[in-house]
């Protein structure tokens, strides 16, 4: 509603905007984009730029001016608002200044890996690639001179993420969200916030709530839900496997006779491997490798018999000269550069072709491809890989690259989906991806973190996931997971069996309990290590199937009321801790999860909010408030609240 010309948000009366005071800017500006393995540099010639002013009011229509120049800001007033902008001019730039305080506090964006807190950040709205080869470099460097120092960080503005999305929610108790699929940018200052676009939006919504677990529910209402994750999934380990069928057999063998309730086995260089300087990577020809995998079919329906799914692998891109590449190109199927030739990209060390998504018969018959290969062949799941790379001077068929840049992860995921759905196996099948914008949830099952560094490092190993994930909360996605012990092997790091404990024990605590080798097998600790990883591995996974009933009550919740699985304390506690707190997370509302996050960690300090608490496991009682607990391998650091409607089942459970 409205006073006088004050927009007062539904939900938070408190929340006003004058419309008449509005900063407002539009322009025409000219971008410059370098893609380098995914990784993006940018620039901005500004050619135009006009300040408009406040003119006149009608009803509900604020209309602002300057000379000829004049955008409309028509509001809907509902649950959430809506305001909808239209320019009379071509123009492709739009800033918008809104009222900030100091003491305001940013969430969001897309998954922020460092910072949870976003204020006094300059945050990028434009899918990459989060690692570069650069920061690969600079990371060996420091480390060789410096030693190895988990806590370091490199400046935000390097900072680069798989899923972008131009939403972010404060700790005032309102969101914003703006419908652009535009490169941009939001600049939380210390008493602005400044709204970027490179094109002038469709829409903006605002959301608010005086709670913040209910104002997460409006979110999702808003972006979608991700789809449900099959039964099966939650009953057990998905173990990782390379290097063929025999290798696999020999995993699961080794799994059972240590007690590992395994319900699936992820073998995702089914199509074939490559060793490359990077490590051991997948054949992309996506057909059985005959040699690797002989008679995977027959394989895949005798695992089935025992109660274990077969997973793979898939993504956006083709190897140059492989047999499906040469048949996309021929078809005219592919990316092409402005010569009209297979655009070439360079992920690591090979060439590869991408299938232009863009293209309806190229995306029909890459679902196809997804049918035929992977699901008739028995597959229950795959990891639906990368989704960045598309080249803003690439030639596509549905025209402008830089248009379609960050909805083209948004197209993969609807592609898998609908992969499955036209098979009418939404209830056995599920995939997991990475990349993302606007859209991508309400298309996806599960979005992992990405490609986290083998290490403890809080820019890009283990605790990068929890940052990521209370991100990822607050713009609407409600089931995120991890690679266990993570997967980028370089250079001078080595997964440790501390490391893999540690990422499993953080793991129970997430939707999916899946590991992955990692990129160099033979440099990593696995799950069958030594008998004392494998001892753990097991008590682990045992731990994660005596959760289930109360983790299928927060996946219900998800589906029912949009409530993510994991999420941050503030959305239950306002205490002050909880609102900058990235160590911790909550699953559900009655369990809080504080995973040990440093090499050699044998305690940690835990601040829990106000209330009674009990450990899991040792059922020791706690009070809200800051304690050092002992965290020794095995015994994770969770708490459950004493009167919560599963105090029963946390109570009951134990492990050896």
């Amino acid at each position: 509603m409205f006073e006088d010309h004050h927009l007062i948000i539904k939900g938070r009366e408190d929340i006003r905007i004058n419309m008449a005071d509005l900063s407002l800017f539009v322009g025409n500006g000219r971008a410059t984009y370098r893609m380098r393995r995914g990784s993006f540099s940018t620039g901005d010639k500004i050619k135009e730029i006009r300040r408009l002013f406040f003119k006149e009011r009608q009803q509900d229509t604020f209309i602002y001016a300057n000379d000829a120049y004049e955008v409309t800001l028509k509001v809907t007033t509902d649950d959430p608002v809506h305001i909808d902008v239209t320019c009379n001019m071509p123009m492709n730039r739009f800033w918008l200044v809104l009222p900030s305080t100091e003491d305001e506090r940013f969430y969001g964006c897309g998954e922020q890996f460092t910072h949870l807190d976003l204020k006094n950040k300059k945050v990028k709205v434009w899918v990459s690639e989060h690692h570069s080869l650069k920061t690969f470099i600079k990371k060996f460097l420091f480390e060789k001179l410096f030693g190895v120092r988990p806590g370091h960080l490199g400046p935000y503005r390097e900072h680069q993420t798989y899923h972008a999305q131009p939403t972010f929610m404060s700790s005032k108790g309102y969101v914003v969200h703006v419908d652009s699929e535009a490169f941009g940018f939001f600049q939380f200052k210390k008493e602005e916030t400044m709204i970027h676009f490179r094109d002038v939006p469709k829409r903006m919504s605002i959301l608010a709530d005086q709670d913040m677990g209910r104002l997460a529910m409006k979110v999702s209402d808003l972006v979608g839900r991700q789809q449900p994750l099959p039964d099966w999934t939650g009953t057990g380990a998905i173990i990782a496997t390379q290097g063929g069928l025999d290798q696999a057999i020999r995993k699961l063998k080794t799994a059972k006779e240590h007690g590992i309730k395994v319900v699936g086995i992820w073998c995702q260089d089914w199509s074939g491997q490559l060793k490359t300087a990077f490590g051991s990577q997948v054949y992309w020809n996506w057909q059985v490798d005959e040699t690797l995998y002989p008679k995977l079919k027959e394989a895949i329906a005798r695992m089935r018999e025992e109660g274990i799914r077969f997973l793979g692998y898939i993504n956006t891109f083709l190897k140059e000269d492989v047999p499906l590449y040469n048949e996309a190109r021929r078809q005219g199927y592919l990316v092409t550069d402005k010569q009209g030739e297979p655009y070439r990209i360079q992920s690591t060390t090979f060439n590869a072709g991408i299938v232009d998504l863009s293209h309806p018969k190229a995306y029909d018959w890459y679902k196809q491809l997804i049918i035929t290969h992977m699901i008739d062949l028995g597959m229950s799941g795959w990891m639906a890989d990368f989704g960045e790379y598309l080249p803003t001077d690439a030639c596509i068929h549905g025209g402008d690259a830089e248009a379609w840049h960050n909805h083209w992860p948004v197209l993969w995921a609807r592609l898998n989906q609908e992969a499955i759905r036209d098979t009418g196996k939404e209830n056995e099948i599920f995939f997991f991806n990475r990349a993302g914008h606007t859209g991508t949830i309400s298309h996806a099952n599960l979005m992992w973190a990405g490609d986290q560094h083998v290490d403890f490092s809080d820019a890009y190993g283990l605790p990068s996931v929890i940052t990521a994930t209370l991100s990822m909360a607050t713009i609407g996605v409600g089931q995120m997971h991890s690679d266990i012990g993570g997967y980028t092997a370089i250079l001078h790091m080595k997964r440790s069996p501390e490391l893999f404990m540690r990422w499993a024990e953080m793991n129970v605590f997430t939707p999916l309990f899946r590991c992955h080798e990692g990129s160099r097998p033979e440099d990593n600790c696995q799950f069958d290590h030594s008998p004392e990883v494998l001892k753990h591995f097991a008590a682990m996974t045992h731990l994660y199937i005596s959760l289930r009933p109360y983790m299928e009550a927060c996946k219900q919740a998800y589906q029912d009321q949009g409530i993510p699985i994991n999420r941050p304390l503030f959305f239950h506690s306002d205490e002050s801790f909880a609102w900058t707190e990235k160590r911790m997370f909550m699953l559900g509302q009655d369990l809080l999860v504080a995973p040990a996050y440093r090499p050699g960690q044998h305690a940690l300090e835990v601040t829990l909010p106000q209330g009674d608490w009990a450990r899991l496991l040792s059922h020791e009682i706690y009070r809200g408030g800051t304690h050092v607990v002992d965290v020794p391998l095995g015994k994770p650091a969770a708490f459950y609240r004493r009167n919560s409607p599963f105090a029963k089942l946390f109570e009951s459970i134990t492990i050896t």
